[in-house]
Protein backbone atom coordinates (compact mmCIF):
# COMPACT_ATOMS: atom_id res chain seq x y z
CA UNK A 1 0.00 0.00 0.00
CA UNK A 2 1.52 3.08 -1.28
CA UNK A 3 1.32 6.60 1.60
CA UNK A 4 -1.39 8.01 -0.47
CA UNK A 5 -3.53 4.83 -0.31
CA UNK A 6 -2.69 4.45 3.08
CA UNK A 7 -3.92 8.21 3.63
CA UNK A 8 -7.61 7.03 1.72
CA UNK A 9 -7.76 4.05 3.67
CA UNK A 10 -10.25 5.51 6.46
CA UNK A 11 -11.94 6.75 4.07
CA UNK A 12 -12.31 3.72 1.99
CA UNK A 13 -13.22 1.38 5.21
CA UNK A 14 -15.89 3.80 6.18
CA UNK A 15 -17.52 3.74 2.51
CA UNK A 16 -17.20 0.23 1.66
CA UNK A 17 -16.44 -1.35 5.53
CA UNK A 18 -13.94 -4.19 6.25
CA UNK A 19 -14.66 -6.46 3.01
CA UNK A 20 -15.35 -4.02 -0.06
CA UNK A 21 -16.47 -7.19 -2.03
CA UNK A 22 -18.84 -8.44 0.34
CA UNK A 23 -20.29 -5.03 0.71
CA UNK A 24 -20.42 -4.56 -3.05
CA UNK A 25 -22.00 -8.20 -3.27
CA UNK A 26 -24.51 -7.34 -0.53
CA UNK A 27 -25.54 -3.76 -2.62
CA UNK A 28 -25.86 -5.57 -6.04
CA UNK A 29 -28.33 -8.19 -4.18
CA UNK A 30 -30.63 -5.18 -2.56
CA UNK A 31 -30.08 -3.55 -6.09
CA UNK A 32 -31.88 -7.04 -7.64
CA UNK A 33 -34.66 -7.15 -4.49
CA UNK A 34 -34.99 -3.27 -5.75
CA UNK A 35 -35.81 -4.10 -9.19
CA UNK A 36 -38.42 -6.68 -8.40
CA UNK A 37 -40.09 -4.85 -6.44
CA UNK A 38 -40.08 -2.53 -9.61
CA UNK A 39 -41.03 -4.78 -11.75
CA UNK A 40 -44.12 -5.69 -9.88
CA UNK A 41 -45.32 -1.85 -9.85
CA UNK A 42 -44.77 -1.44 -13.06
CA UNK A 43 -46.63 -4.45 -14.12
CA UNK A 44 -49.86 -3.04 -11.74
CA UNK A 45 -49.25 0.69 -12.80
CA UNK A 46 -48.34 0.60 -16.48
CA UNK A 47 -49.43 -2.97 -18.10
CA UNK A 48 -52.75 -3.87 -16.15
CA UNK A 49 -54.33 -0.52 -16.19
CA UNK A 50 -53.69 2.76 -18.28
CA UNK A 51 -51.01 4.81 -16.79
CA UNK A 52 -51.73 8.04 -15.93
CA UNK A 53 -49.17 11.02 -16.93
CA UNK A 54 -47.95 10.85 -13.30
CA UNK A 55 -47.46 6.78 -13.48
CA UNK A 56 -45.30 7.93 -15.85
CA UNK A 57 -43.75 10.51 -14.77
CA UNK A 58 -42.84 8.57 -11.31
CA UNK A 59 -41.58 5.68 -13.19
CA UNK A 60 -39.44 7.27 -15.76
CA UNK A 61 -37.61 8.86 -12.28
CA UNK A 62 -37.63 5.30 -10.76
CA UNK A 63 -35.83 3.90 -13.71
CA UNK A 64 -33.26 6.16 -13.99
CA UNK A 65 -32.79 5.81 -10.27
CA UNK A 66 -32.05 2.27 -10.85
CA UNK A 67 -29.97 2.38 -13.61
CA UNK A 68 -28.14 5.31 -12.35
CA UNK A 69 -27.69 2.98 -9.57
CA UNK A 70 -26.59 -0.49 -11.52
CA UNK A 71 -23.87 1.71 -12.78
CA UNK A 72 -22.13 3.06 -9.55
CA UNK A 73 -22.58 -0.86 -9.07
CA UNK A 74 -20.80 -1.81 -12.05
CA UNK A 75 -18.02 1.05 -11.19
CA UNK A 76 -17.35 -0.62 -7.89
CA UNK A 77 -17.43 -4.15 -8.95
CA UNK A 78 -14.72 -2.93 -11.84
CA UNK A 79 -12.39 -1.73 -8.85
CA UNK A 80 -13.00 -4.06 -6.79
CA UNK A 81 -14.29 -7.47 -7.72
CA UNK A 82 -16.66 -9.41 -6.86
CA UNK A 83 -15.67 -12.53 -4.16
CA UNK A 84 -14.40 -15.63 -5.43
CA UNK A 85 -17.21 -17.93 -3.90
CA UNK A 86 -20.37 -15.33 -4.59
CA UNK A 87 -22.55 -18.16 -5.73
CA UNK A 88 -21.97 -19.41 -2.31
CA UNK A 89 -22.87 -16.61 -0.89
CA UNK A 90 -27.48 -17.28 -1.17
CA UNK A 91 -28.19 -17.79 2.47
CA UNK A 92 -26.28 -14.56 3.28
CA UNK A 93 -27.98 -12.74 0.23
CA UNK A 94 -31.91 -14.07 1.43
CA UNK A 95 -30.64 -13.29 5.31
CA UNK A 96 -29.88 -9.49 3.75
CA UNK A 97 -33.34 -9.30 1.76
CA UNK A 98 -35.46 -10.33 4.40
CA UNK A 99 -33.84 -7.71 6.79
CA UNK A 100 -34.20 -4.94 4.46
CA UNK A 101 -37.46 -5.96 2.98
CA UNK A 102 -39.22 -7.79 5.28
CA UNK A 103 -42.83 -6.92 4.07
CA UNK A 104 -41.99 -8.41 0.59
CA UNK A 105 -39.53 -10.79 1.06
Amino acid sequence: MTALEAQWNPVRHLILGDDPQLRIFEEVSVWYRKIDVFRKGEDLRMFVQQPTQEDLAVHKSLLQRLIADGEHLVSLIQMFGLPENAQEMPEKREQLLKELFPDVA
